[in-house]
């Protein structure tokens, strides 16, 4: 390649460019022809293409954060500082930001410090919130949305979690199977595995969260070995790995492996370069990279070596730590928990609900309804609760009203999501009084909720409005036709359209319908060809479908009932689900209908059953895939629904 210009004028500095990433160096003065020849290497910088950065922080007397890009070899660079040193801190992060939580700081003193850094860009870290309790030599793991810190000194069961994208304090979310410390952690997208660590003596426990859930830690299965000072834990989409640390009272090299999904043993996988305990792991979806520790003579190293995580065998050098250091941790924007923020144009959220061992539950999952595979966290609803109503615009999700708990509360909290940004929901404003079991529809700008019920026992037939996109409580729209609960609603970009619900003393196969952009009360469109309560309703621009619900004698059905929402009449048979089932959720593009979760006979706590319709024709729905949970009593609503 040339080095030189006409006339000698101009000579550059021939600098290999750096990568493909964003922030990648490529200095000089380069013609096209150099610039394409790079480009064809993949190795020419390109705007938008982040780094798949892993970065290592704190250790035994140093505040030094500094970090690796995954998919190359090479030193550590700098990256900037923690607030305080801290030493057995714990790790994880999102595609974006990486947090550290607890650890000893000055004076070996256990902290509930959380801080966090933006990790496309280095800088020192800043404070997040607090943990629960104060803790060192915990573990934490993640998926896009949630970390979740676990264990720590003292033979602690904690588990606490918070919401990455938004500062505060942790929340609990459960209890490991055996307080412990001095262990590790990793994740897929849905489960957080724990591995080892130290109840008194070491041990080989393993056991498991469903991170978009709340709840206990349930066993996987068992490690070879009883281990503790564990050398860190990373993954793929589909297997964990884990370095052992100290095993059988002696510094080790192993590295075994589980596939995240199913529950079992760990096999073994290979070994590290050195034997080491106290180090670090991050990963990619394809490298696991381990940093760092105390060697079997007691002295901290600087070594980074790394694996191919779906192959086993032993680990190569990467490169070095610019300083030997032990019980750090490390985290990265590019493991396979850390989805990248969503984009679709046709998402559906489900949100809230409840499960067979929480009565009101926080968790938005999503899925591209023009595709099909299994839901995703998303984020969470700013209050616990389940027979929500939902509506949305192209760009934001709104879930009003609810009910909660034992004793059961009923609420009135509006909260919404932008659809762009993973996250907990921001509080809208507030419903006119507290009820829940009601359904909402929505045309571009503005959303309806309909009927519902509250714990006096009052059914209504109230109808509110809200403009999507300004925050404020709900001004009075109309009545519906008839009180009731329990009822399903879809909407075109004009018309709003309830149908069923259970209006005291009867089910009812009633269908009404309003015109969004005026106000007023709703006028009969027709019956449903069953009576049905519980349903669910979603649709086209042109055409609304109401599925599930419970009918004659309260036994749940699978009928798929369909309007054709500009005109008026009796609604037609469209076919069946794949589970008679009630208190399900629906969201739609203008093609596709996708029905979630709910009730069933066998399952009256909730099944994660998703399956789907194509909107315009008529037939039985076919499977999309699996929510990450099994639940019922939650609702749905999308950016691409018939009323947009």
């Amino acid at each position: 390649m040339a080095n030189r210009w006409p006339g000698g004028l101009i000579r550059k500095t021939a600098v290999t460019p750096a990568g493909p990433y964003q922030n990648g160096a490529a200095p000089g003065v380069w013609t096209l022809a150099e610039a394409a020849y790079w480009v064809k290497q993949s190795l020419w910088p390109l705007a938008g293409n982040v780094a798949p950065y892993g970065v290592f922080a704190g250790g035994i007397t140093t505040n030094i954060i500094e970090y690796v890009i995954i998919p190359t070899t090479g030193n550590a660079t700098d990256f900037g500082d923690l607030t305080t040193t801290a030493s057995g801190l714990a790790g994880c992060s999102s595609s974006t930001r990486g947090l550290f939580g607890g650890g000893a700081r000055p004076s070996n003193n256990p902290t509930n410090v959380i801080e966090y850094i933006t990790i496309a860009t280095a800088g020192n870290a800043t404070d997040f919130g607090d943990l629960s309790v104060a803790r060192k030599q915990l573990a934490a793991c993640s998926n896009a949305v949630r970390g979740v810190f676990g264990g720590g000194d003292g033979g602690l069961n904690v588990i606490d979690y918070v919401t990455i994208t938004t500062l505060g304090n942790a929340t609990d979310f459960g209890d490991l199977t055996v307080g412990r410390y001095a262990f590790c952690a990793t994740s897929s997208s849905t489960r957080g595995v724990f591995f080892g660590g130290d109840t008194g003596a070491a041990s080989n426990i393993i056991d498991y969260i469903t991170i978009a859930s709340t709840g206990n830690a349930t066993d996987f299965g068992d490690l070879l070995s009883t281990c503790f000072n564990l050398s860190g834990a990373c993954a793929s989409s589909t297997r964990g790995i884990v370095a052992l640390g100290r095993a059988g009272g002696v510094v080790v090299n192993s590295i075994e492996y589980i596939t995240i999904a199913s529950v079992g043993n760990s096999t073994d996988f290979g070994d590290l370069t050195v034997a080491r305990q106290v180090a670090a792991a991050c990963s990619s979806d394809v490298r696991g990279v381990f940093g760092g520790g105390e060697d079997s003579g007691g002295s901290a190293t600087n070594i980074i070596d790394y694996v191919t995580i779906a192959s086993v065998g032993n680990a190569t050098d990467f490169g070095d730590l610019t300083l030997a250091r032990r019980s750090l941790a490390a985290c990265s924007n590019a493991a396979a928990a850390v989805q990248p923020t969503p984009t679709s144009a046709a998402m559906a959220l489900f949100g809230g609900g409840f499960t067979v061992s929480t009565n009101g539950i926080t968790t938005i999952q999503y899925v591209n309804i023009a595709t099909t595979g299994n839901a995703m966290m998303f984020g969470d609803l700013s209050v616990r609760r389940y027979r929500t109503a939902a509506c949305a615009s192209s760009t934001r999700g709104v879930w009003a009203g609810g009910l909660f708990g034992a004793p059961n509360t009923d609420v009135n909290v509006i909260d919404y999501v932008e659809f762009s940004t993973f996250g907990t929901a921001t509080d809208f404003g507030d419903i006119s009084s507290v009820r829940y079991f009601f359904a909402g529809c929505n045309s571009s700008t503005r959303g309806l909720f309909g009927g519902g019920y509250d714990l006096t026992g009052t059914t209504t037939n109230v109808i509110e409005y809200i403009t999507i996109a300004s925050a404020s409580n709900t001004t009075d729209f109309g009545d519906l036709t008839v009180k009731r609960y329990g009822n399903g609603s879809c909407s075109s970009s004009t018309r709003g359209v309830w149908a069923g619900g259970y209006a005291d003393p009867n089910i009812s196969n009633v269908i009404d319908y309003v015109t969004i952009s005026s106000t007023g009360n709703a006028t009969d469109f027709g019956d449903l060809t069953i009576v049905q309560y519980g349903l669910a309703g979603c649709g086209s621009s042109t055409r609304g479908l109401f599925a599930g619900g419970q009918t004659t004698s309260f036994v749940r059905t699978n009928t798929i009932n369909y309007i054709t929402i500009a005109s008026t009449g009796d609604a037609t048979d469209f076919g069946d689900l794949a589970n008679a089932v009630n208190e399900l959720a629906a969201a739609s593009s203008d093609t596709r209908s996708v029905f979630a979760g709910g009730a069933t006979a066998a399952a009256s706590s909730g099944i994660n059953v998703i399956d789907y319709v194509t909107t315009a024709s008529t037939g039985n729905a076919t499977d999309f895939g699996d929510l990450l949970m099994s639940v019922a009593g939650l609702t749905g609503c999308s950016n691409a629904n018939g009323g947009l």
